[in-house]
């Protein structure tokens, strides 16, 4: 009578070891039911620490648009993934076909999280070029596989993580509720927009965390959807495909609930390919890291539903490059800073700024004393601001002068 009892709670106390030890999919580490962790926040992208297989620190973007784990193929020889099979993939924007190998059996490992027996897709060459569009290294993309086994808390204004085990989060006052669509892995919201012709639109909206724009709206998947007289015509994104065309300008307005924003930044493209919802309702675009940043953000896929509160960054103005340069860095620690593309009639354009220039130094301070990340926050400062460039070019240094202007 009384071995019995004690029998079956040495059972399963020896059982949950095991299981423990055994154990599949992600889960916090302590027994508080939450961790928590800081981020960067570069270009609107959250890039979190992560190990693989016990190997060096690495850098990953926090993505909700991707459903498997994404490695590039740095430094493989370092992680011992073991490959199960080559697979081909295709990247948005292209039907160019992609060479991978899925990776079985990896353990990755966030600050006060473990994730056991994942499944990653490790690219055949690093079609992402992250590192050259961040100025930062970055291995990889973490998503779905992630967002699914907790409830997330993002804070972009404190660049700060906090993940709850399911039924472990309690929403606060200020927070507004929004139902989620989870589809093939990917959160969808429907939300409502108008036009600068002052047709309403409304639709559902990829929740794209891994994006930088704010908006982005695929036009041959509404008829109604009109390319704005203004706009420019530039490169809106980077995806497995390579570079996204499109067109950049502005609607009227945006309303996710009782948030409204205006004369929102917003990239028009067509033939981007994106999957098609299970739901029947059409897919109408993206909202990106420009939009998102603006709030805290809380998702909880198990129970389909995303809280989010207004931050201090809710009222920034949606403001373009305003010298016209896009660039990416390479070499050594990325001080190596290239111009790939230039937008036309710009205050860079007029100045006489070409593709292919490499920056050599901007308003007295040499480029080795830069980051890509300040220079972007440099073109996008304020209207007005004098902009003096150095930059190497056949070999010579050639100087500019311009002044920051809205162009869009």
């Amino acid at each position: 009578m009384v071995l019995r009892p004690l029998f079956t709670f040495l059972f399963l106390v020896i059982f949950s070891e095991i299981a423990s030890a055994q154990f599949i999919g992600y889960r916090i580490d302590n027994q508080n039911q939450k961790a928590s962790f800081r981020f960067e926040l570069i270009n609107n992208l959250i890039i979190v620490p992560v190990i693989v297989n016990d190997s060096v620190p690495m850098r990953f973007i926090l993505d909700t648009g991707v459903r498997t784990t994404l490695l590039t193929n740095e430094n493989l020889d370092k992680l011992e993934v073991a490959f199960s099979r080559p697979v081909v993939i295709s990247g948005l924007g292209t039907a160019k076909e992609i060479k991978a190998y899925l990776a079985s059996n990896v353990t990755l490992h966030l600050p006060g999280i473990t994730g056991k027996g994942q499944t990653l897709i490790v690219l055949g060459e690093d079609y992402l070029n992250l590192q050259n569009h961040l100025g930062i290294e970055v291995h990889g993309v973490l998503g779905y596989d992630f967002f699914n086994h907790f409830i997330v808390q993002i804070s972009y204004d404190r660049k700060l993580i906090h993940v709850y085990n399911k039924g472990h989060f309690k929403k606060g006052k200020k927070f507004t509720s929004f139902d989620l669509i989870i589809e093939n892995g990917r959160p969808y919201i429907d939300a409502e927009f108008i036009q600068l012709n002052g047709v309403k639109n409304s639709g559902r909206f990829l929740i794209d965390s891994g994006a930088s724009h704010s908006l982005l709206l695929e036009t041959d998947k509404d008829s109604t959807l009109t390319i704005p007289e203004k706009t420019l015509n530039t490169i809106v994104g980077w995806g497995l495909g390579g570079e996204i065309e499109g067109e950049l300008g502005r609607i009227k307005s945006f309303t996710l609930g009782a948030f409204e924003f205006n004369k929102v930044l917003a990239s028009f493209v067509s033939g981007l390919q994106s999957p098609k919802l299970i739901s029947g309702e059409a897919r109408i675009g993206s909202i990106g890291g420009e939009l998102i940043s603006r709030f805290t953000t809380v998702y909880d896929y198990s129970n389909s539903k995303l809280h989010i509160r207004r931050n201090n960054q809710f009222k920034r103005g949606f403001e373009y490059n305003l010298s016209g340069i896009d660039i990416i860095a390479s070499g050594k620690d990325f001080k190596t800073f290239t111009v790939v593309h230039v937008t036309e009639d710009s205050p860079a354009s007029e100045a006489g700024v070409m593709r292919g220039d490499i920056i050599i130094g901007i308003n007295a301070k040499g480029s080795g004393w830069l980051t890509l990340d300040e220079i972007n926050a440099l073109f996008r400062s304020q209207i007005g601001t004098q902009i003096n460039l150095i930059v190497m070019r056949d070999d010579s240094f050639q100087s500019f002068r311009f002044r920051l202007r809205r162009i869009i």
